[in-house]
C-alpha cells in the first residue's frame, strides 16, 4: 500500500499529463463545471481521466458531494461520518450537523467502521481533491445496488436543492450491453448515446441522467479507456472507464 504522500506525488504527474495529453481539456479548462462522472479502477487505467475531471470542476465551490457505489449494505444509501487525511497536511472533518441533516433528508444510514468497499471509494480520491481542488468540505454518499427508488428520489431532490453550492463527483464505470459492438472510430459516439439513454435501474448512471434532465444539459465526454485493449481477461470486455462532465 502506497503512502498518501507518494500517491500525491503521482497525482501531480497525472495532472501535468492530463493538461498535455487530453485533447479536449485545453478548450474547456476555463469553463467551470459542477458535475463529473469519473471511473473506479486501477490507477494505470483511470488516473489520467480522474485528473482531467477534477481540473474541470468549479474551483470557486468549496464543498464537494462524492457519490459512489458500495456492497457493504446493498439495500441502503450510506453517509460517511469519518474524517480523512492528512494528505499534504490537510484533514477533512465532516460537520455532524450536515451529516445528520442529509441522513434525515434522504433516509440514509451512517457508515460503520470496517466497511471496506465504502472507505476505499473515497480514500483513492483524496489526493486529487487536495492537489487539484480547493475543497474544504466533503460529503461522501455511497449507494447500495439494491437501494430503493424512494431513497434515490430523495437523493436526487437533495442534489437539486444543493447543486449551486456543491461540486458533484459520481464514481462509476460504464458497462456496455453484451450485444453492443462499435467500430473503434464510432465507439465514443456510442458511449455518449448510452449515457444519454434513460435507464430505469438503480445505478449511478441513471442518477447522472436524471441530474442532467433537471438541469436541461448534455454531458461532455472528455475521454475514456477501453481496458480490453490492455487485458485478455473476459471480465473487462464490456467495461469502459470514462471521464464526463457538465
Amino acid at each position: 500500500m502506497l503512502s498518501p504522500e507518494v500517491i500525491a506525488e503521482q497525482v501531480m504527474e497525472y495532472v501535468v499529463w492530463a493538461a498535455e495529453l487530453v485533447p479536449t481539456l485545453k478548450s474547456l479548462i476555463w469553463i467551470p463545471y459542477s458535475v463529473a462522472v469519473l471511473p473506479q479502477g486501477p490507477h494505470f487505467y483511470t488516473w489520467l481521466l480522474q485528473a482531467a475531471g477534477y481540473l474541470l470542476l468549479d474551483n470557486k465551490k468549496k464543498k464537494l458531494l462524492m457519490i459512489s457505489q458500495q456492497s457493504d449494505d446493498d439495500k441502503n444509501i450510506l453517509i460517511d461520518n469519518n474524517n480523512y487525511g492528512p494528505v499534504f497536511w490537510q484533514i477533512w472533518k465532516n460537520s455532524m450537523v450536515t451529516i445528520k441533516n442529509i441522513t434525515r433528508d434522504i433516509g440514509a444510514k451512517k457508515s460503520q467502521s470496517g466497511w471496506k468497499s465504502f472507505t476505499e471509494n473515497i480514500i483513492s480520491q483524496l489526493s486529487f481533491l487536495r492537489i487539484i481542488t480547493e475543497t474544504k468540505e466533503i460529503i461522501h454518499v455511497s449507494v447500495g445496488k439494491k437501494a430503493s427508488e424512494i431513497q434515490m428520489k430523495k437523493l436526487l431532490i437533495w442534489i437539486k436543492n444543493n447543486i449551486q453550492a456543491y461540486n458533484i463527483i459520481l464514481l462509476t464505470n460504464i458497462e456496455l450491453p453484451p450485444s453492443t459492438t462499435f467500430k473503434k472510430s464510432e465507439e465514443r459516439k456510442g458511449i455518449a448515446k448510452i449515457m444519454q439513454t434513460p435507464r430505469t435501474s438503480i445505478s449511478l448512471l441513471s442518477l447522472f441522467q436524471k441530474i442532467l434532465k433537471t438541469q436541461k444539459k448534455e454531458a461532455k465526454i472528455i475521454g475514456y479507456v477501453n481496458p480490453k485493449n490492455f487485458s485478455k481477461t473476459k471480465k473487462w470486455m464490456m467495461i469502459r472507464y470514462i471521464c464526463a462532465i457538465w
